[in-house]
């Protein structure tokens, strides 16, 4: 009787344990329940990064239309599919029923969740973060419910609020806005409203130092490569322009920063 009633209350108690307090998932999961500060929780890969699907891709988003950029030309490089370990992959701490795979054009598994095809974002470091969220209008995070999560992470904007900018070099401005207008206008727009090219006006997303020198100096999809044709000096100046025109306010690029990402 006493160790029937052991047994009870060790089961009773291992479900109302918090997360943090439950085994970990092992490499057998293909996905997990994240837990996001700004978005609670959501679906994940298996090593923690938000999974994100996109509105040019997902077949059951009543908002795709609403997307402003297909992926292949605007963020492939920044977006990778979440690899399905097999055709009926498994889940942790998510309803199983709505886990799944969908074979991509080269021939690999995809995971799904309630059938959305499911990526991790290149500029999420760690498990938890939400930088993907919103990203051109077409990459959200999925609910463990298996909804588009389109929320804006609350957390994410009272931080970018507070954030001190860099500098802006006036010298360096108006070299970027003479080296955009030769260079870049052609498909970011001349007003950076985009075109061929992803809108900058107004995108956030540019405001990450990192991504955004690196997407000049390697480009990505339909945007060739520019760091043969630019110096680091012409980088550093288009970036801080574009960073800081039509209403951005997102602080200066230095030489010294595109120098070490080269």
């Amino acid at each position: 009787m006493y160790v029937k009633t052991l047994v009870a209350a060790l089961s009773a108690a291992a479900f109302m344990a918090p997360v943090s307090l439950l085994a970990q998932p092992t490499n057998n999961f293909t996905l997990i329940q994240g837990k996001t500060q700004s978005l609670g929780k959501l679906v994940a890969a298996a090593n923690g990064q938000t999974a994100y699907t996109l509105l040019t891709d997902s077949q059951k988003s009543e908002e795709k239309a609403a997307a402003l950029a297909a992926c292949d030309k605007a963020c492939q490089s920044q977006f990778t599919p979440v690899k399905a370990l097999s055709a009926k992959p498994q889940g942790w701490l998510l309803a199983q029923g709505l886990v799944g795979a969908v074979k991509r054009a080269d021939g690999t598994l995809q995971a799904t969740f309630n059938g959305l095809p499911l990526y991790t974002f290149a500029g999420d470091k760690a498990a938890g973060e939400v930088n993907g969220q919103g990203f051109n209008k077409v990459a959200y995070a999925v609910t463990t419910v298996g909804k588009i999560n389109t929320s804006a992470p609350k957390v994410a904007q009272a931080a970018a609020a507070v954030k001190t900018v860099a500098a802006v070099d006036a010298a360096q401005f108006e070299l970027g806005k003479d080296k955009y207008a030769a260079t870049c206008a052609g498909c970011h727009g001349p007003n950076g409203e985009g075109a061929f090219g992803a809108p900058l006006k107004g995108n956030k997303m540019i405001g990450n130092d990192e991504a955004f020198i690196k997407q000049i100096l390697v480009g990505s999809g339909d945007m060739p490569s520019f760091a043969p044709m630019l110096a680091d000096a012409d980088v550093a100046a288009i970036a801080t322009f574009a960073r800081n025109a039509w209403g951005n306010k997102l602080g200066g690029i230095t030489v010294d920063q595109v120098k070490k990402l080269r």
